[in-house]
């Protein structure tokens, strides 16, 4: 999965990159662009923000964030990114599938645990 950021928050910009950064790609080439405003684009958008109309409720983590993104992708019209999306799942194992879960809950645990000890210094 490619995914552009069209963002005007920094905050949100630094955090999508530290979440997404093996899967950024200029806007051309992306599957998906995931922004924090409404924005013309050509591509199926995720929208995050705090209002009702927002794909992704600010705080997220980056378990929700990436679930969001295969919702959204899988919603789109484009059948044939969908259509691939879908081949890379399925060429996936239970292992494979287990791990990617229990990765990305560890990245955000640990993302969670450096967050408060660097706030209590």
């Amino acid at each position: 999965m490619k995914i552009a950021l069209k963002c005007h928050s920094i905050l949100i910009e630094k955090s999508l990159h530290r979440f997404l950064k093996n899967r950024l790609v200029p806007e051309q080439e992306a599957d998906i662009v995931v922004s924090d405003h409404d924005t013309v684009t050509e591509k199926p958008l995720l929208r995050i923000g705090s209002d009702p109309e927002a794909d992704l409720k600010k705080p997220f983590s980056r378990s929700q964030l990436m679930i969001k993104l295969e919702e959204k992708l899988k919603s789109s019209t484009n059948r044939q990114r969908v259509h691939s999306f879908s081949l890379e799942e399925e060429d996936e194992t239970l292992e494979e599938k287990i791990e990617r879960v229990t990765r990305l809950f560890v990245d955000d645990l640990v993302a969670i645990i450096k967050e408060h000890y660097e706030t209590k210094k």
